[in-house]
Order: structure tokens, then C-alpha cells, then sequence
């Protein structure tokens, strides 16, 4: 509380309730500031001179006498252990504070884990990550967007970036595309998986509409999308979405994602573009900057890290890669004709029209 905010208004005459909504006290703070303020003689003008010793003094924390007679539980030393030792938990942190020999009362276990969450709030703590070589692939887009203009015409349309990278070794892929739609994710992820030459146990994405969606409206559960699990049952590993509003479940491809913005994305934006094939021939020469010579402080690449001691971990890929498939049953119609995507396939005149039409196409699809 800013006792000395409460006395300065005080000094100037200000209300209970002009104080309380300016500082965001109660009345009963302000009453104990001018009962302190009577009690010690204070002044406007020798409120002035008041330090933050004699603001202690006039009113003393109470939980920091409560709190002394408890051993130190030392967290600082937990989030070590912690840091190092990802099977370390605080349960274990609470054993191990019980046998030690410091004198003073001993917290509960509910009091300690309290009182941990409260220190890893007030130091910003988070969990520590202990990524796996060999084990996941975060995917995601890039939030910028180079222009891609037809020389003909001077139309303009956006070209899509897709980032997807290891997070033990920060190998990086990148490729554009001219939509962000089902096909092109699916078709983004065969290319990442054949440039890193295996196959992870897991795919981490963001949840983009592609990737997964809800069953019901107001439903937390998210499903992943149906062509989106084919995909993963092809390559024979799971994907496991990043949690919504939860930025650190996917810290490491955030990261990746800035690098490309800023070593590719950032490189290629001064120059015109007419075609994605001449743009991701640039972004495959940046690709081979950032991740073959590019040395990270450790003294070494992101793809001499990846040879040493990820490659070798990554499941083979397939004999053939994945294809988005569509199954559809049609219907022949009057004109002795099936109709797909705008195209139409006529069926011999031989068959009888009242055999055809109607008819469920899958039934007579050797006549196509």
C-alpha cells in the first residue's frame, strides 16, 4: 500500500472517498494513515522529507514477523534442481525442505506450494521446456506477407509463408504459398517432413482452421481436422495441438517465425516478385544461411546440431508421400453426364437412361 500517496492527500484535505478511488485503498487505510499521521505529528511539509525507512517504521508488515519464524525454503534453489532435472518435482522439493536442518517452523505442503507459486509469480518464473531430439516439429504461418505481382495483368495477391522447425536443434523450414487453405498446409508439411528427411513422433501447431477446430460451439475440447489426421496417420505420428491463449506451449516456433521475418521475410521484401516459384528459390538460399552457416553462440549450426544428434532419431519416411484426397458420391443426370469441380464426365449412350439417372455414380464408375 502507498501509505505516502495516501498521506499527501490527506495533507490536502481530499475525502475518504476521493482517496480510495484515487489510490485504490480501502477506509480503512486511510483511516490508519491518519491515525498514524496524528499519533507521529506529520506535516505537509514534513511528509516531504519521509524515507521509505520511516514509511516502514510508521507501518510495520506483520506477515514479515509471521513469516520469520519459518525456515527458509529456499525456492531459488528448487527451480535449479528444476531447470536441471525435469523429473525433480516440488513434492520432492518439499521432502527434501523437511529434512533439512534449518531451525524454524516448517510450512505444510499446501502452504509451501502457496507460497512457490507465489515466488515464481513475483520473479516471472515459467517452466523450462527439456526439448527431445528427434521428438516434435512446431508448424505454424508467419505473420507477414510479401506481394506477388502478375507482370500481364499488374494484379496483386499475397504470398503465405509457412515456418516449421525442431525445437532440439532449431533446424528451419520455410516455404510460400499463395493461400493458407487445407491443401496448401497439408502440401507444407510433406515438404517440411522431406527437407528434414524424417518424420518426428509429434506435430505441434497452432490452432489455425486448418489444423483443428470444435465440435460444438462453446465447447473447450478442439479436434483436429480430418484431413489433417490423415495426414498424420500417413506419416505415422501424432499431432498435438498448441493450447489456446497459452503463448508458451509454442514459444520455440515464435521464435523461429521472428527469425524468418527477419532473415528471410525481412531480405526479400525490397525486390518485386512475380511468380512463387522465383520467390521460394530465394527463400531456399536464405534457408541455407540461417540453418548452414549461421553460428549460434554455442560455436555451432543449426544443421551441424541436427546431423550430430537429431537426424538419426527421426522415423524414415514413407515410400510415397501424403496426398489430400477427396472421396465424393455423385449422381448421373439428365444429360447422360457426372459433374466434379466444374468438370463433366459423360457415361456411354449404350446404358439405359432409366438405369442411369439417379443412379449412385460409385455403382456404375466403370462407364466413366
Amino acid at each position: 500500500m502507498d501509505y505516502h500517496a495516501i498521506m499527501s492527500l490527506i495533507a490536502k484535505g481530499r475525502t475518504y472517498s476521493e482517496i480510495t478511488a484515487s489510490v485504490g485503498c480501502s477506509y480503512r487505510d486511510v483511516a490508519a494513515a491518519k491515525r498514524a499521521m496524528t499519533a507521529a505529528g506529520i506535516t505537509e511539509q514534513r511528509l516531504a522529507s519521509l524515507s521509505a525507512a520511516d514509511l516502514q517504521d510508521l507501518f510495520p508488515d506483520q506477515r514479515k514477523a509471521v513469516s520469520g519464524q519459518y525456515a527458509d525454503p529456499h525456492f531459488v534453489q528448487v527451480i535449479e534442481q528444476m531447470k536441471h532435472n525435469r523429473f525433480f518435482t516440488l513434492q520432492q522439493g518439499w521432502v527434501n525442505y523437511l529434512a533439512g536442518t534449518s531451525s524454524g517452523k516448517k510450512y505444510s505442503y499446501s502452504q509451501y506450494c502457496e507460497r512457490f507459486n507465489q515466488f515464481a509469480e513475483t520473479t516471472d518464473v515459467v517452466a523450462t521446456l527439456q526439448h527431445e531430439p528427434g521428438k516434435a516439429m512446431f508448424v505454424d504461418w508467419a505473420g507477414p506477407t510479401l506481394p506477388l505481382i502478375d507482370p500481364a495483368t499488374g494484379e496483386t495477391r499475397k504470398a503465405y509463408f509457412f515456418v516449421a522447425s525442431l525445437p532440439y536443434s532449431g533446424l528451419v523450414f520455410c516455404q510460400a504459398f499463395d493461400t493458407m487453405k487445407r491443401d496448401s498446409w497439408n502440401q507444407a508439411h510433406v515438404n517440411a517432413l522431406a527437407f528434414i528427411g524424417g518424420v518426428p513422433q509429434l506435430i505441434v501447431p497452432d490452432n489455425a482452421r486448418t489444423a483443428t477446430h470444435r465440435p460444438r460451439g462453446k465447447d473447450s475440447e478442439v479436434v483436429v481436422t480430418a484431413a489433417y489426421r490423415q495426414l498424420a496417420e500417413h506419416y505415422q505420428c501424432a499431432i498435438v495441438p498448441a493450447r489456446k491463449k497459452r503463448p508458451r506451449d509454442k514459444a520455440h516456433v515464435e521464435r523461429m517465425v521472428q527469425a524468418v521475418e527477419t532473415r528471410i521475410i525481412g531480405y526479400l521484401a525490397s525486390q518485386s516478385w512475380t511468380c512463387l516459384e522465383e520467390l521460394n528459390e530465394a527463400v531456399h538460399e536464405r534457408l541455407v544461411d540461417l540453418n548452414d552457416r549461421l553460428r549460434r553462440v554455442n560455436g555451432s549450426t543449426r544443421r551441424e546440431l541436427f546431423e550430430a544428434e537429431e537426424a538419426a532419431l527421426l522415423a524414415p519416411l514413407p515410400d510415397d508421400p501424403f496426398e489430400s484426397v477427396e472421396d465424393k458420391q455423385l449422381k448421373v443426370g439428365r444429360n447422360y453426364h457426372v459433374t466434379s469441380d466444374y468438370q463433366h464426365y459423360s457415361v456411354p449412350y449404350e446404358i439405359g437412361w432409366e438405369d442411369l439417372v439417379g443412379a449412385d455414380y460409385r455403382e456404375h464408375s466403370q462407364c466413366v
